[in-house]
């Protein structure tokens, strides 16, 4: 059992902590813009947001700070957000247990569910998409296309459709595999983009959307993470939520 005062992770004060368990895992309800860890190789010219404001190890995946105690303290990634998208991600205050989640993201074993704005309405309430997805660079650049063998699959639900000129509708989206940007590419394939995806959105809405909301953010959010493990003998389940984030639903309203 690993315990640590909440106030003592330097958090970056854009996020929070929604629950740090028995066993070590940390839940975060990161913000949108904030950088799961720092780059390798961060730009001279522009400072990082990241998830914690402490020096991040790449060879442990872990974050380092010395607490008030003078005793070094460690917060272990367990997966990662693209920095746009805000919502819960895990973190482990235990290395080895970090490695057993790890394992269990990878062999997609952890249930995660997206709340997405999109632009433009779809024809069903519910279904499931599949699309073979294949990552390319483009003036160096990573973008994501159709093609290739690997099978893209999200599970989708139509929750509530807007009657303003926008024509927003909020979707459920649950991703049974993780491909590189899947769930906005899956829905820039449907003529539904997400509102504010500065690569796959459609640019002309977004500058509506930023002109009479000022919202300029990536709509889409990690509102759920769900799993079970054991770990050295102990039953371990986690059902975390975040709610839609305000931003998000000021567009709904």
């Amino acid at each position: 059992m690993i315990r640590i005062p909440q106030n003592t992770i330097p958090l970056d004060s854009n996020c929070r902590i929604v629950e740090i368990t028995d066993s070590g895992i940390v839940l975060i309800d990161k913000s949108t813009n904030v950088m799961s860890h720092p780059n390798r190789k961060p730009s001279s010219s522009k400072v990082e947001k990241t998830l914690l404001k402490s020096k991040f190890c790449f060879e442990q995946e872990c974050y380092l700070w010395i607490n008030e105690s003078g005793a070094e303290e460690r917060l272990h990634l367990c997966h990662r957000l693209d920095s746009a998208t805000s919502g819960l991600i895990v973190g482990c205050l235990d290395h080895d247990l970090a490695k057993v989640i790890r394992k269990k993201f990878a062999n997609r074993e952890i249930s995660k569910t997206y709340l997405a704005i999109t632009s433009g309405f779809l024809a069903v309430k519910s279904g499931t998409w599949k699309d073979p997805l294949i990552e390319k660079r483009i003036q160096g650049k990573l973008r994501v296309q159709k093609g290739g063998n690997q099978m893209a699959i999200t599970k989708f639900r139509k929750i509530r459709s807007t009657s303003g000129k926008m024509n927003l509708e909020l979707l459920e989206l649950v991703p049974v595999t993780g491909k590189t940007h899947q769930l906005r590419v899956q829905c820039m394939f449907r003529k539904i983009p997400i509102v504010g995806d500065k690569t796959y959105g459609d640019f002309a809405t977004n500058r509506k959307v930023q002109k009479s909301t000022k919202i300029k953010r990536l709509c889409l959010h990690s509102a759920k993470i769900n799993f079970e493990t054991s770990y050295n003998g102990n039953s371990i389940s986690v059902n975390a939520e975040s709610p839609i984030p305000r931003q998000m639903g000021r567009l709904l309203i």
